[in-house]
């Protein structure tokens, strides 16, 4: 029995906009049907969410760009998330995570579903903790009950994709957070929160005991499930410890578990990954997942530039996507700092899509290539609308030129510009 036959949901969603699907990534229908059948590839779509353009992640589709917004208890209002969603779909994201912790999580949530065309993703286990930290209880004490009530509740409500962390094993917490181990343990917030329930209870994570019931209710409303990393490195010195690959083959088992069931599964990665270590890390969790598609934070390649982090990321994401990465989470200038603002949204989501072209580029493919090819033949020809239109950034091409804008050159060389002067000799030669 096939996968869209098992999920009726997805098939009401690739009935719907399998055609302009095909035609946004230059697919044929079946392209698209074969590879999500084989777990290559997902559609991001819950038909609950109102007026959504789903879209495609995963091999062979184009390499995408998350945003993760969300309020937070020491920096935020409702009305500035809203704000900063506007900014990074402006900025050409493909996806938004909402990763809201304070406030009215299900009536934010629901006005980013209204806003937003793009899919959605959350993690809803920080709902379920928000409401034991804010009543000043241990969220070590939640019942996976909650959890699972959650979970319906934002599938309910339309959320496309959700984390959740079912390949966190009590062993594995274990050994992230043993001392003597990782430099950095566990810095994952849902990981963290995991980890002590294990250790509170004595019990394995939850996640995976019920991962079945997860399964019913995603199935029900072609939730994808984004298979969290709980147990990233958060260190570049932590990538490749024995915690992060028994979490990875957890979550290939799951991957699979998932697909058998009906339910489209993504896995996510690291995380802090030393730049000559990222191709053998990605190539090893594709590996591990059969080819299930890989979203990526980062990965960061060296540590010590707070401040800058959305370029640390896209060297790493580069690198990674050459690797076999379908999906980027952008990194802003605030990671590890502070709550990013709308500068910093757009700042990361132009890092990442960067990275994106960059990884395509190096693999060849033809539409990332004609945009450079076009780039180029604009700039020979001194052509700045044709520069303005390949750019990734077409925005700040104007904002740049802005001053100068009525010459012909650029106001770097003026006069000396090489193309003008051999385009000079160009001509008197065929005159």
């Amino acid at each position: 029995m096939s996968l869209f036959s098992k999920n009726p949901a997805l098939s009401r969603v690739f009935a719907q906009h399998g055609e302009s699907l095909a035609r946004e990534e230059g697919l044929c229908l079946e392209e698209i049907r074969t590879a999500i059948e084989a777990g290559t590839m997902v559609l991001l779509g819950n038909p609950s969410h109102p007026d959504l353009a789903p879209i495609l992640v995963g091999q062979p589709a184009k390499v995408k760009v998350n945003a993760n917004i969300g309020t937070s208890p020491m920096r935020s209002t409702h009305e500035a998330e809203l704000d900063k969603l506007s900014v990074a779909l402006a900025a050409g994201t493909d996806t938004i995570m909402d990763l809201s912790i304070a406030g009215d999580l299900a009536a934010i949530r629901k006005a980013m579903l209204a806003a937003c065309p793009r899919p959605i993703g959350t993690v809803p286990l920080y709902a379920v903790a928000q409401r034991y930290i804010d009543a000043g209880k241990d969220p070590a004490g939640i019942s996976p009950e909650e959890i699972f009530d959650e979970i319906t509740m934002q599938a309910e409500q339309g959320v496309d994709f959700m984390t959740v962390h079912c390949g966190i094993t009590e062993r594995a917490a274990a050994w992230a957070a043993e001392d003597g181990g990782r430099t950095m343990g566990i810095v994952s917030r849902g990981g963290s929160i995991l980890a002590r329930w294990m250790r509170t209870h004595k019990k394995e994570n939850p996640f995976l005991t019920g991962y079945d019931r997860i399964l019913s209710i995603s199935r029900a409303h072609n939730v994808t499930l984004s298979l969290g990393d709980g147990l990233r490195p958060g260190a570049g010195s932590d990538a490749g410890d024995p915690a992060q690959w028994e979490e990875v083959i957890m979550l290939g088992r799951l991957a699979r578990q998932g697909r058998e069931f009906g339910v489209q599964c993504m896995i996510e990665g690291p995380g802090h990954v030393r730049l000559h270590e990222v191709e053998a890390q990605i190539r090893g969790i594709k590996s591990a997942s059969k080819g299930a598609p890989l979203y990526v934070l980062g990965p960061l390649v060296i540590d010590s530039c707070p401040g800058y982090d959305h370029i640390a990321g896209a060297i790493g994401g580069a690198n990674a996507v050459r690797a076999g990465v379908d999906f980027l989470c952008y990194l802003t200038p605030a990671e590890h700092l502070t709550l990013p603002d709308k500068e910093d949204v757009r700042a990361g989501v132009m890092a990442s899509r960067i990275a994106a072209q960059a990884g395509e580029v190096a693999l060849g493919r033809p539409r990332a290539i004609a945009r450079e090819d076009a780039m180029s033949l604009a700039r020979k020809n001194l052509d700045w609308k044709g520069m303005q239109e390949a750019a990734i950034d077409p925005a700040i091409v104007c904002a740049k030129r802005g001053e100068h804008a009525s010459e012909e050159v650029c106001a770097m060389c003026g006069e000396f510009c090489a193309v003008k002067m051999l385009r000079k000799d160009e001509t008197a030669k065929s005159a």
